[in-house]
C-alpha cells in the first residue's frame, strides 16, 4: 500500500477528547472510498489508524476524526502542530455503501463512529444519490459531533438525523429500519447493542454492514 506525503493544516477540538485533523496531500495521487480509514504516520515515527470523516470529492484535504486516548498515539497527537510534515498510508477498510441496492440507508453511529458515516453521507449528497438517508446517532456524553453538518440537512428535510439512546432510536424508526440497508459504526459494545436491538425486530443482524473501532475507550 503506498504512502503519501502530507502536511497538517488544521487541528480542531470537536469535543473534550475528540479532535479533527485536516491534512493536505502534497500530490494528487491519493483516492479513497467514503467510509475508509488510513494509517497516519507522525513525525516521530508513531503510526495510528484514523478514520476519514470528509468526502472523497475533496481528496487533497482529508479530515480525520480522532478520539484522543492514552499511550504513545495520544501523546504524539498532543504534540502535533499545524504545519507538521506527516504521511498517510492507505486507504483501508470495507465499510462501503453498496452500489447495487436502491433501498433507503439507515446509519447507526456511536461516538466517533459518526466520522465514516459523515464521509458517506456527504458523498451521497454530492453524487445526488436518490436513496433516503437516516442517521441515528448515540453521542458520547451528549457531545454531538458534526452537528453543523447534519442539523441543517435534517431541518431542510434532506436527511433524517436523530440523536439519543440507540435502542430507543432503532425502536422509534422501526418501519424505516425494517426496509433499509443498515450500516453501523462504533466501538464493540455499541455494535453489540445495535445487533441485539435489530434481533429484537426479527432482523438478521449479521446482514448489517459494520465497522468496529475496537473495545470501548
Amino acid at each position: 500500500m503506498p504512502t503519501h506525503a502530507a502536511v497538517v493544516t488544521g487541528i480542531e477540538q470537536l469535543a473534550p477528547s475528540v479532535v479533527q485533523l485536516t491534512v493536505k496531500l502534497i500530490h494528487d495521487d491519493f483516492t479513497f472510498a467514503p467510509g475508509q480509514w488510513v494509517n497516519f504516520h507522525f513525525p516521530e515515527g508513531v503510526s495510528r489508524a484514523y478514520t476519514i470523516a470528509s468526502a472523497p470529492e475533496w481528496p487533497q484535504a482529508l479530515e480525520l476524526c480522532i478520539r484522543v486516548g492514552a499511550g504513545r498515539g495520544g501523546a504524539a497527537l498532543q504534540r502535533l502542530d499545524s504545519g507538521a510534515e506527516v504521511s498517510i498510508e492507505g486507504p483501508h477498510g470495507a465499510f462501503l455503501l453498496p452500489v447495487a441496492d436502491d433501498r433507503p440507508v439507515v446509519f447507526l453511529a456511536g461516538d466517533t463512529g459518526i466520522a465514516p458515516i459523515r464521509s458517506i453521507v456527504l458523498h451521497m449528497l454530492a453524487a445526488n444519490d436518490p436513496r433516503a438517508i437516516t442517521v441515528l446517532y448515540e453521542p458520547d456524553r451528549r457531545h454531538i459531533l458534526y452537528a453543523a453538518d447534519f442539523d441543517p440537512l435534517a431541518r431542510s428535510g434532506t436527511i433524517v438525523h436523530e440523536s439519543g439512546n440507540i435502542e430507543a432510536l432503532i425502536a422509534r424508526n422501526r418501519r424505516t429500519v425494517l426496509s433499509a440497508t443498515i450500516m453501523a459504526a462504533g466501538f464493540d459494545g455499541f455494535l453489540s447493542r445495535c445487533r441485539k436491538a435489530l434481533d429484537d425486530l426479527d432482523l438478521d443482524a449479521t446482514a448489517i454492514i459494520s465497522e468496529s473501532f475496537g473495545p470501548e475507550p
